[in-house]
């Protein structure tokens, strides 16, 4: 599990805890947890995400929303340069068709179909080709779901807001009505409490939207970006290093030409 987006999770809920807190009484006020107003955001905001995505899309987000907080494979990219290098010198010494018997042991993905691809085509440009589709799949696979949890991190505040005015309609309804049969001075003496009691619950969903948007559907999107920006970072250094194999570079250049992919303070440790 990655630990730093639920280190967050826990964070950000604790000092909403915290700020929630009535010294007073020593207790959380019950008016922050309204089964009624959670359901109409979550509800809300999933209602609106069905309609706004194909069923499959959205059957598949709890998948996807797990890849922000579950422990992924991770590739070093200098343990990936080393390997294409090594991959480099026996292309140019023994053929490319000789790391056929090596591409079982590959673990990336990308790697491993781009390195076969190689071995079956001669025309560089369309190796190329095939790599730039196939990340470019993966690149708007990726961004179909970040866009899903950034709507939804725009669903949720709006659902709030219509719970509020929901909320407000409906005290204001029973004031009017209550104000038909008591006393004027009666009313006068409890309906300030009430009015105020009452729009403390209203927003309550307004709460709960913006609490749900900003901790987590729009935090989850940001992570899934950052993730897919690292596996793009390391498929255009396998790019590079899949079309100099392919071109029977030196591997001493091949080498070179994917370190200037790496940060300056691993290049100058390596």
């Amino acid at each position: 599990m990655d630990f730093g987006t639920a280190i967050g999770l826990i964070i950000g809920l604790g000092l909403i805890l915290f700020g929630m807190f009535d010294y007073e009484s020593q207790t959380i006020p019950q008016t922050f947890f309204s089964g009624q107003s959670l359901a109409i955001v979550l509800g809300g905001t999933l209602a609106a995400t069905v309609v706004n995505y194909p069923l499959k899309q959205v059957l598949q987000m709890f998948r996807v929303a797990w890849k922000a907080f579950a422990r992924r494979t991770t590739f070093d990219p200098v343990d990936l340069i080393d390997q294409l290098v090594e991959f480099g010198r026996r292309a140019k010494k023994e053929g490319i068709v000789s790391l056929e018997s090596s591409l079982p042991q590959i673990k990336n993905h990308y790697m491993r179909i781009g390195l076969g691809h190689a071995m079956l085509v001669r025309d560089s440009k369309k190796l190329e080709l095939f790599l730039d589709s196939e990340m470019d799949s993966m690149i708007k696979r990726h961004q179909r779901g970040q866009e899903m949890f950034y709507n939804m991190g725009t669903y949720a505040p709006a659902f709030g807001l219509l719970g509020t005015v929901m909320g407000l309609i409906l005290m204001m309804t029973q004031q009017a009505r209550q104000s038909t049969v008591a006393s004027y001075a009666s009313q006068m003496q409890d309906s300030m409490g009430q009015l105020l009691h009452g729009m403390g619950i209203a927003l309550v969903t307004t709460f709960y939207g913006v609490l749900l948007a900003n901790l987590v559907f729009i935090p989850i999107a940001g992570k899934l970006k950052i993730l897919s920006d690292e596996e793009v970072h390391l498929n255009e250094i396998i790019k590079a290093g899949i079309l100099s194999i392919h071109a029977k570079e030196n591997h001493y250049l091949i080498k070179e030409k994917l370190m200037t992919y790496l940060e300056k303070e691993k290049r100058t440790e390596e």
